[in-house]
């Protein structure tokens, strides 16, 4: 289901919220359907339920979940526009990661071959 990268940089927090809205733009979490439990996900990713809760919290306020009793967590039904909007953050990131590589000293060419090998490696 979700995957993570624990030598990632970016928190596992951060990589479990992309995760679950990959999981929405991909149709494999529609709105309406329920989230992973908290300690089953947490379990599943080998990870502390204080982690995934932090992801959740943080969704929660997004508008990407609605939290209901009992601790079952929904997908919300704006979910679908929550998650297309990680288009523009992935583009914020790529122009920053850019903008620092032609900084130092990378051609355009050498950038574009390093993001065409990554995206190979990593699809």
């Amino acid at each position: 289901m979700l995957e993570i990268d624990l030598s990632s940089p970016v928190p596992v927090y951060d990589q479990i919220k992309a995760g679950l809205k990959g999981l929405v733009s991909k149709g494999q979490l529609r709105p309406g359907d329920e989230a992973p439990s908290i300690r089953g996900l947490a379990a599943s990713l080998k990870v502390n339920p204080n982690t995934v809760a932090r992801a959740y919290r943080e969704l929660s306020i997004e508008g990407f979940l609605n939290s209901q009793r009992g601790g079952v967590s929904l997908i919300a039904d704006q979910a679908v526009q929550v998650a297309a909007g990680g288009l523009g953050d992935a583009r914020a990131a790529f122009a920053d990661a850019a903008r620092r590589a032609r900084r130092s000293g990378l051609s355009w060419d050498d950038i574009q071959r390093t993001v065409a090998t990554l995206l190979v490696e990593e699809p």
